[in-house]
């Protein structure tokens, strides 16, 4: 007699989808991987196995992962790590809803407020790492792109912040918001923005 067998659609949802995270999440999160991290790989063949095996992983994949953000094209291409290609195909680019971008504060931006504004308002995450050649060699002025963005569910600027901590607790608390800034301020949400003497 043949031993009972178990097709992988058979299994019931709540199993296939830990499965699915086991196979599409990748770890660790981007702000605790450096040079000699190990490559963490993925398993997406597994979406290609057929209709239904791709409609439940995809959303894993693409909405739970958070994706390194272009540095000039932001979230139209994006990648999962650096060792990872970008994303290309432009049909999945709306899944993506987390992202880590890295920002070097002491030089020229290749984008701008509006496009930040554009790729980035009403995301479920966004993280913004900030570096800087030397200690305390630039001020926040590169993050004031950011000023625009509204609407997302986690917010988390850090990194070489010395200095104008106060205007990194008013950016998050900005962009966590819904609705529009009037000038530059959001007093019945957040409160006014730091002034400049506040921030050396």
């Amino acid at each position: 007699m043949a031993p009972p067998r178990c097709f992988f659609l058979d299994l019931p949802c709540e199993i296939r989808l830990d499965i699915y995270a086991l196979l599409l999440l990748i770890h660790p999160p981007l702000d605790r991987v450096g040079p000699s991290s190990p490559q963490a790989r993925l398993h997406p063949a597994i979406l290609s196995t057929n209709r239904q095996i791709h409609t439940e992983g995809t959303p894993i994949l693409y909405g739970s992962n958070v994706f390194l953000a272009h540095t000039k094209l932001l979230a139209s291409f994006p990648r999962l790590r650096p060792w990872y290609s970008p994303v290309r195909e432009r049909s999945v680019l709306p899944r993506i809803r987390r992202f880590h971008i890295r920002l070097r504060l002491d030089c020229d931006l290749a984008f701008d407020a509006a496009a930040a504004t554009a790729a980035f308002n009403g995301v479920d995450e966004l993280v913004i790492e900030v570096w800087q050649a030397a200690f305390q060699s630039a001020d926040h002025g590169a993050l004031r792109v950011f000023e625009g963005v509204r609407a997302v569910k986690t917010v988390r600027v850090y990194g070489s912040i010395t200095g104008f901590e106060d205007y990194v607790g008013w950016l998050e608390g900005v962009m966590r918001r819904g609705g529009e800034l009037e000038g530059s301020k959001d007093i019945s949400l957040v409160g006014t923005r730091p002034s400049q003497s506040q921030i050396p």
